[in-house]
């Protein structure tokens, strides 16, 4: 559903993840034939409910712009599993009921949260230990897809960015309660929260305004630690000498570490055929390994519902 940018993603992906692209739905039926001419077979629709009628696709790619929530649930009751872009909800209730929905009718409901996929980030838990006790955990996205938007808009879409760091903060130090985030801003062009897990600080700042463009989470350890380049999908460890030559030597190793790690990252990316959005392919291919073998979907429902309760946490908030 959807056959824009992430569209045309997805339609990859699942290919490469062992699925055939079987139908192609958007209103604009010049761009969904467009994206059709690459999958032989594949049919196209304007209209969902007609694709639903005229097909048999066993999982349903939700790439639209259009109320996710809404088509998730649509999906969901024609008992196809759903694959959603996030945000799937923008409200505790919409994220619970879905939840309860796949799990009654056993259907695998899986959000589009694919950092906590990536190989960078993948390696960094497999080394955890190496860190130490973590200290501070910080995300930061500073991005141009604001632009030309009005400020309603703009806000939504800053907000819709939090279920991507809610992922990656559960990965690191489990459930985050949405009610012990404190909003220090939130405004049409800038987010910025933070909380504390234990010993653990975490925050996340989001901007419109900020440059150049990055998508980074910072993980302090008490004994060394990591960057992770979320655009690329790339790790790089930081240690943590403490020598008066380990100090002076520090940023030339972060750079040469940087720059190695970034070509091999792309050379990586390269054979497997994962030119954009790094983690997505992998995280397509653990929701259909899901459906065939009957198993739990790759992102706990929980996170559904903990990213959808700190969507609605912030815009409750005051505008500040």
């Amino acid at each position: 559903m959807g056959a824009g940018l992430m569209g045309r993603w997805h339609a990859r992906y699942a290919k490469a993840a062992g699925g055939r692209v079987v139908a192609i739905v958007d209103p604009d039926h010049a761009r969904a034939q467009d994206l059709a001419r690459d999958f032989r077979g594949a049919l196209v629709f304007r209209d969902f409910d007609d694709c639903l009628m005229v097909t048999s696709a066993s999982v349903i790619h939700v790439c639209t712009d259009v109320d996710h929530a809404a088509l998730a649930d649509r999906v969901l009751g024609a008992g196809r599993h759903a694959i959603v872009e996030k945000p799937v909800a923008t409200s505790t209730e919409e994220a619970r009921r879905l939840v309860d929905m796949a799990g009654k009718l056993r259907l695998v409901l899986c959000p589009v949260h694919q950092f906590a996929f990536q190989r960078g980030f993948g390696r960094m838990l497999a080394h955890r230990d190496e860190l130490g006790e973590i200290v501070r955990i910080e995300g930061a996205a500073c991005t141009t897809d604001g632009e030309g938007l009005a400020a309603p808009v703009r806000r939504d879409r800053l907000v819709g960015i939090v279920p991507h760091f809610v992922s990656l903060f559960r990965a690191l130090v489990g459930g985050v309660s949405p009610v012990s985030w404190h909003v220090l801003a939130s405004t049409s062009d800038d987010l910025s929260l933070v909380t504390r897990v234990a010993t653990t600080q975490l925050s996340l700042f989001a901007s419109f305004r900020g440059r150049p463009p990055r998508y980074e989470l910072l993980v302090v350890g008490t004994a060394r630690s990591a960057r992770l380049d979320l655009f690329h999908g790339h790790l790089v460890w930081e240690a943590g000498g403490l020598s008066r030559a380990a100090k002076v030597a520090a940023p030339f190793r972060r750079s040469a570490a940087g720059l190695s790690m970034a070509a091999l990252n792309l050379a990586g990316r390269a054979l497997r055929r994962e030119p954009a959005f790094p983690g997505l392919r992998a995280l397509i291919g653990a929701a259909y390994r899901a459906v065939r073998d009957g198993g739990p979907p790759p992102v706990p429902p929980e996170e559904i519902v903990e990213a959808a309760e700190l969507m609605e946490r912030i815009a409750k908030s005051p505008r500040t």
